[in-house]
Parts: structure tokens; C-alpha cells; sequence
């Protein structure tokens, strides 16, 4: 399977080209990112080396060093940066959400599909799934920092105006879990067999029948499109 994300070549020789101007540490950190997913997606974690980083992006291995001391160190901090700003975007919106608990539960789903389509998105997940186990110390650190949090953001977002909320501590708990997971699902599957699915439903099309399906189950999801049907029936 094809897992190289859609990620601009960043090398070459020019002295115009990024890597031989002064970058800013940020803009610098970034464009190592950038090369890693590259570099991890096509090779595959365990191939990957440094090296192959350096190359991807043309900078000295002194420089990634002294961003990173090791290849896991990289992954980690990989990970964190392309999950932790939009955890902290959600997290904001469901802070000033002022609808109902079905609004901002839709909000929610929606900003994780969209999240789930940018590109390197889904090489990066399908990487967090293969590699954290191998290093569950690491690993428990990034599930606390990131799968914990959306699992509150939901659990918030659940219990908002439920009277009987205190009632269905074990039903929301969990929906908590199965919720992402039913997202991330649709996300790999359809990811995985795009190259082979004749079908034509875009990706604006699948996330909206992910979102209707998990607030409304199957049944609602054929319901709302009858309705849209008879609405544009002339």
C-alpha cells in the first residue's frame, strides 16, 4: 500500500532553496516534520533513518540534531505537533459552544473528520497505530496528551443539559471511545481502498453520513436523506 503523503520535495542544491536560507526555529522544526512523515510514510518507521531525513530536506545531520536526538524523539515530537494544535482549537470551540448537546457533538465529529482529511493525516495515524506499541512508555505519554483529551472534549460535549447524564455514566463513557474509533475507521477504509473504490461519494459526502450515522444511527441517516430527496423532488 501506498502511504507517501502528498508532502513537497524540499531538497536540492540552489542557494535560494529553503534549506540554504536562515530559517526561523520554527519554520525550521517544520520543515523537519514535514520530511520525517515523508520519510517514515515511504520507508516505513523501522527503514527510516536520520539520514534519510537529512536528505529528504537537505540540511545537515548537525541540524537535526540539534533539534532532535534520536529518531524516536522525532516521531514523538512529530506526533504531538500535528495533534496538539487542533486538540487545542477544539478544545477552545467546545469552551465558547453555546448550542445544543447534539450541535456541538456534531461540531466535534466534523472538525475530527476534517482534521483526519488534511494531508499526512492519515499516514501519521496509521504510523502512531504501528509504532507507539512498540515503546508504551512513550506511547502512554502521547495517549494521555492526546486520545484522553478528545475522550474529554466528547464526555463534555455528551453530558451537556442530559438530565440523566449521572444515569449513563457507562454509556458515555463508553461512546467516548467507540466515537473516534468509528471516525478514524471510515478514514483508513476509505484511505486504503482509494485506489480500488469505484465508487465517486467525496470526502465532504462520507464524513456527513459518519456524522449522521453516529448521532442518529442508520435509520436516521436513511431518514434525512428521504427528506432531502422529497425536498428536491420538483
Amino acid at each position: 500500500m501506498d502511504l507517501q503523503p502528498s508532502i513537497p520535495q524540499t531538497g536540492g542544491t540552489s542557494d535560494e532553496s529553503p534549506q540554504r536560507r536562515r530559517l526561523p526555529p520554527d519554520e525550521r522544526r517544520a520543515n523537519l516534520f514535514d520530511a520525517a512523515l515523508a520519510v517514515f510514510a515511504e520507508l516505513g518507521y523501522d527503514r527510516a533513518t536520520l539520514s534519510d531525513v537529512v536528505d529528504r530536506i537537505g540540511v545537515t545531520k548537525g541540524c537535526l540534531y540539534h533539534h532532535f536526538q534520536s529518531k524516536e524523539q522525532l516521531f514523538l515530537a512529530l506526533l504531538r505537533d500535528r495533534v496538539a494544535a487542533a486538540i487545542r482549537s477544539d478544545e477552545e470551540v467546545l469552551s465558547a459552544a453555546t448550542g445544543s448537546r447534539e450541535a456541538v457533538l456534531r461540531t466535534l465529529v466534523e472538525r475530527h473528520w476534517a482534521h483526519l482529511q488534511e494531508p499526512g493525516q492519515i499516514e501519521l495515524a496509521t504510523l502512531a497505530m504501528t509504532e507507539l506499541p512498540k515503546i508504551p512508555d512513550a506511547g502512554r505519554n502521547v495517549f494521555d496528551e492526546v486520545v484522553a483529551r478528545k475522550r474529554a472534549m466528547l464526555r463534555t460535549a455528551l453530558e451537556r443539559d442530559n438530565p440523566c447524564a449521572e444515569d449513563q455514566t457507562v454509556e458515555i463513557e463508553l461512546a467516548t471511545r467507540i466515537i473516534p474509533w468509528m471516525i478514524l475507521g471510515v478514514a483508513l477504509g476509505r484511505h486504503a481502498c482509494r485506489g480500488f473504490e469505484s465508487s465517486t461519494l467525496s470526502a465532504e459526502q462520507v464524513g456527513d453520513a459518519v456524522t449522521n450515522v453516529i448521532l442518529r444511527g442508520v435509520g436516521g441517516v436513511c431518514a434525512e436523506a428521504g427528506t432531502k430527496a422529497e425536498r428536491t423532488t420538483p
